[in-house]
């Protein structure tokens, strides 16, 4: 009988296959500081900048070296329990294996947007560096009308994930179909929840953001 080989380190691999995408899909949301958490409460849903905040004053320190790995760190923690909760999503949906092959599935196929996370957080440090070298329309392009092309290209990749990557470890064509309305459905809830910059919110939020960075 042909057994499979498997290496000494394939425990770990498979659970970096969770850590890892779970820390890149929410360590975005807590690198805000000072200056940048009101843009950050507009990029993202301000519930998750909230509670990572949270977690940054629970694990506070004057060492200035470890800042910046506590922010990543509250960040992702926040994304580690919106991606377990979504994976029991997954796993009510495909009902044929473990909790944590399903938790595995969802944090591979999530990496598109965990990259979206990134983009647009690395936006916001972008724009407020920019803020008092170009006009406001330039800046408004910048905040407002530039992310939606990163979400759109991200969310090509998102849904062409879960279809192929769902194919390949053996769920079925009409589970994969439901798989991706859940896709869908997790992304149109991200968006309703607050991701991205609105016209409104960014309205209000320049003349603060200026006054702010004045001083």
């Amino acid at each position: 009988m042909e057994q499979a080989y498997k290496t000494p380190l394939a425990s770990w691999a498979r659970a970096m296959e969770i850590f890892i995408p779970a820390y890149m899909f929410g360590k975005s949301w807590g690198i805000a500081d000072d200056r940048t958490v009101a843009l950050f409460r507009a990029q993202f849903p301000a519930f998750c900048i909230d509670m990572a905040e949270k977690l940054k004053e629970l694990m506070q320190t004057d060492i200035e070296s470890l800042k910046l790995f506590i922010a990543t760190a509250a960040g992702a923690v926040v994304g580690f329990a919106v991606l377990a909760a979504f994976a029991l999503v997954i796993h009510l949906l495909l009902r044929d294996r473990t909790y944590i092959n399903s938790l595995r599935f969802t944090a591979v196929t999530l990496i598109p947007i965990a990259v979206l996370n990134g983009t647009l957080s690395h936006g916001v440090k972008t724009l407020v560096e920019k803020m008092g070298t170009q006009d406001a329309a330039a800046l408004y392009k910048s905040a407002v009308v530039s992310p939606w092309s990163y979400f759109g290209l991200n969310m090509a990749f998102y849904l062409a994930g879960l279809w192929f990557f769902g194919r390949r470890v053996g769920i079925s064509r009409p589970r994969r179909k439901f798989v991706m309305i859940a896709g869908i459905g997790f992304m149109a809830l991200y968006l309703a929840c607050g991701l991205m910059i609105t016209p409104g919110e960014w309205q209000e939020l320049l003349p603060k953001l200026q006054q702010s960075l004045s001083r």
